[in-house]
């Protein structure tokens, strides 16, 4: 999904990051200045990252509405503050996401300079990571969910006559197809199963598969990189094993798939914390994700020292 982008009109602004230039009035990433947040960052020393979908549609036409979705001005987004991580020598993040997802290739990229850039990161899931979304949170080495979170699958979504359709249902359909056909001929079978299988097209089945297979592939190395053994099975069961692209995955079942998973419960300060960094921009009127972050004082100070290294210089 794409979408267009605005420069937000809203009263809550803040300084840019370093590295943005002329995309400050394409992206939507900014420094967070609340009290609250800049203390958990300085009590835990680590950076805080938050990545969130408002749950409000902007409408950009008497009949046309969009909402957040992973796309290109993200990228530009994450560039920008990988480049701000970087200067300022910062390691260990927090990661708040909230997202339902987007383009695939743009949540890999997103996903793989997050995870690229720092050591350790802790991600937050107080309400929904779905599909791309669930890419980010991936990039936790341990993923913090509470009894209202929740991630998705990470099948593929591709157009197919007019609407989206998961790639996965080939498979799935072409797995109970062939067991129509196990003991009896073709000519045998019934109208139905026969005119169904006439349809399967080999060209759009090969597409299919191989998006699938990409998808495999990314989520099994955003798992390596965060520290996961068993990637490659749990990359599959991600993208293969549920019934729907929309399937919830409770903390339980993530669990389940091998995921690391850490109770709210267990953190329930920074958990409220991070909460109440949600509830600030979830009902904001934006057409992309608000990516805001705050640096520990030690990031600060390396950020500063870079800075006059880099005047010296120039002089």
């Amino acid at each position: 999904m794409t979408s267009k982008t605005k420069k937000s009109a809203k009263s809550n602004k803040a300084a840019e990051p370093l590295g943005l230039g002329e995309l400050s009035g394409v992206v939507n990433v900014k420094v967070e200045v609340d009290e609250r947040l800049t203390q958990l960052a300085e009590e835990k020393k680590v950076a805080l990252i938050a990545f969130i979908a408002p749950w409000v549609s902007v409408r950009v036409s008497p009949v046309g509405e969009v909402s957040a979705a992973i796309s290109l001005p993200d990228e530009f987004g994450i560039e920008a503050l990988v480049e701000l991580l970087n200067e300022a020598g910062v390691r260990n993040a927090y990661l708040l996401v909230n997202s339902p997802g987007g383009a695939m290739s743009s949540s890999y990229k997103i996903a793989r300079a997050i995870r690229s850039t720092l050591d350790h990161i802790v991600s937050f899931v107080p309400h929904i990571a779905a599909s791309g979304g669930t890419l980010l949170a991936l990039t936790g080495n341990e993923i913090v969910m509470g009894p209202m979170s929740h991630l998705t699958p990470l099948d593929v979504q591709m157009r197919y006559k007019g609407t989206g359709v998961s790639a996965a249902t080939f498979m799935r359909f072409l797995t109970r197809a062939s067991k129509w056909f196990e003991r009896i001929r073709p000519e045998e079978a019934p109208y139905p199963h026969k005119r169904l299988t006439d349809q399967l097209d080999p060209l759009v089945m090969e597409e299919w598969s191989g998006a699938m297979d990409a998808a495999i592939s990314y989520v099994g190395e955003i798992l390596e990189l965060a520290g996961y053994e068993d990637s490659e099975e749990t990359a599959q069961n991600l993208v293969l094993r549920f019934p729907t692209h929309s399937y919830v995955i409770t903390r339980d079942k993530a669990r389940q798939l091998g995921l690391s998973v850490k109770d709210s419960e267990d953190v329930k300060d920074t958990w409220d914390t991070m909460r109440y960094w949600l509830s600030k921009y979830i009902f904001e009127e934006e057409i992309t994700h608000c990516i805001r972050y705050v640096l520990p004082t030690m990031g600060k100070e390396s950020q500063d020292a870079t800075r006059e290294e880099k005047n010296a210089t120039k002089e």
